[in-house]
């Protein structure tokens, strides 16, 4: 690297100058829109009177902005006065005339900057540096003072309404708005008029909400794209596999007989999935309905996961009804006989903190002195408190269905009863409304 020459050392021990800033203070005002007519601009928001309150309260009393002054119902957007510490100036640049062309009355290029008191530089003008740059110093800046206090418009507009096509804002604007006493005892409203097309003026306000929401919209880092048979597809890989187990309603007509077409063959599975769908025929062979923790207790831990799976393959589920959340074996139909009244399932409320969670094998029955908190749905087959047992096995039985109760008269509404540790349990029927076998 060079050493620096002399005369830069030079330059660079020489102090900065100093100005002068005269003792001013101004506003400054940041109008959102492109500015082409100043009168205009001030008309939007609120006048000169709006800019005396303005200066009189020091920035504190702000403003209020109106692209459709002439519409009194438009939603203003307020402004926010926060403290600045900018300087203003003043830039003068030397006019500087084009060459004639023939036929054509010479323009200037460039104007006076502190001129511009009535219109704004157009879309086509230089901007100012452009011009500073091309009048090779040829310029003039003088500080005029400080800017202590900013007015910006940074509110989110309300929804819109325009009524340039509502007779009665035009009526409410020509008599009212002025504060004419003579046009207000002409104003007067039509008793004629239909409530069916009412022309009212909109609501002061829309939305409450001025400040934008960070929503931080971003892509799903799970999806990705994929090429599936040529076609370009996105895949959720963070997706939960879907269950293809049919849900049936108490009040259907007819019962799944077969697994839907769209169920995946068995040969083309693999053997984990093949070994848990054996395991299922070989319970439904031997017992037709059962509750998918009662499955869960009777397979081997690591098939655990493929149960779900696999269920559409044997059975379909109840989505309500006296045999809710159990699952069923194609061709059965528990409605239609009365036999099926010992696989129907109830629905605990333990009202007590001090049962546990388990993992136990039997976790299905329920004997009266085991509570668990993952287990409150039982099959009547699986109910081997003496207590209960006896309710079940006297109560009389119903051949037809019942719109509230089950296959029984009694039993099922709402039983409280102490088991033989001495809890209170209560079980209910939640879906009275269903039509049950009772």
């Amino acid at each position: 690297m060079a050493p620096p020459r002399e005369s830069d050392r030079d330059r660079a021990s020489d102090p900065a100058p100093w100005f002068k800033i005269p003792n001013k203070q101004y506003i400054c005002i940041e109008h959102p829109a492109k500015i082409q007519n100043v009168g205009r601009a001030v008309t939007t928001i609120g006048g000169e009177r709006a800019l005396a309150k303005l200066v009189q309260t020091n920035g504190e009393s702000g403003l209020e902005l109106r692209l459709r002054p002439e519409d009194p119902f438009q939603h203003p957007i307020s402004s926010r006065t926060v403290p600045t510490n900018n300087v203003l100036l003043k830039i003068s640049i030397p006019n500087r005339k084009r060459k004639r062309r023939a036929g054509k009355v010479p323009t200037n290029q460039s104007e006076d900057v502190s001129s511009m008191t009535g219109r704004c530089l157009s879309a086509e003008a230089q901007s100012i540096y452009d011009k500073l740059e091309g009048s090779n110093g040829n310029y003039r800046i003088e500080a005029l003072g400080t800017i202590n206090s900013t007015v910006r418009f940074r509110d989110i507009a309300d929804f819109q309404y325009s009524t340039m096509q509502s007779q009665f804002a035009k009526k409410f604007k020509d008599n009212l708005l002025d504060c004419n006493y003579e046009k207000i005892k002409k104003f007067n409203l039509d008793p004629d008029e239909s409530f069916e097309h009412v022309d009212l003026p909109p609501p002061p306000l829309f939305s409450k909400t001025v400040i934008p929401h960070l929503y931080n919209y971003h892509q799903n880092p799970a999806i990705k794209k994929a090429i599936i048979d040529g076609q370009a597809t996105l895949l959720n890989l963070q997706a939960a596999p879907k269950t293809l187990t049919t849900m049936v309603q108490i009040n259907a007509t007819d019962i799944p007989t077969a697994p839907p077409e769209n169920t995946p063959e068995i040969s083309t599975m693999d053997d984990f999935t093949r070994s848990c769908v054996d395991r299922l025929k070989s319970l439904f062979a031997e017992r037709p309905i059962w509750t998918r923790r009662a499955l869960v207790n009777n397979f081997p831990a690591h098939l655990h996961p493929m149960i779900r799976f696999s269920m559409v393959h044997v059975a379909y589920m109840w989505r309500a009804g006296p045999w809710r959340d159990t699952c069923v074996s194609y061709g059965v139909d528990p409605r239609t006989d009365p036999k099926y009244r010992r696989y129907q399932s109830l629905f605990f409320q333990f009202e007590v903190d001090s049962c546990k969670k388990t993992r136990d094998n039997r976790s299905h029955f329920f004997d009266g002195k085991t509570l668990v908190k993952d287990g409150r749905c039982f099959q009547l087959c699986d109910i081997t408190d003496p207590l209960l047992r006896n309710l079940i096995d006297r109560d009389k039985l119903r051949k037809t269905c019942h719109v509230r109760n089950y296959l029984f008269c009694s039993l099922v509404g709402e039983l409280t009863f102490f088991s033989a540790s001495g809890w209170l349990v209560s079980f209910r029927n939640n879906d009275q409304d269903q039509k049950y076998y009772a």
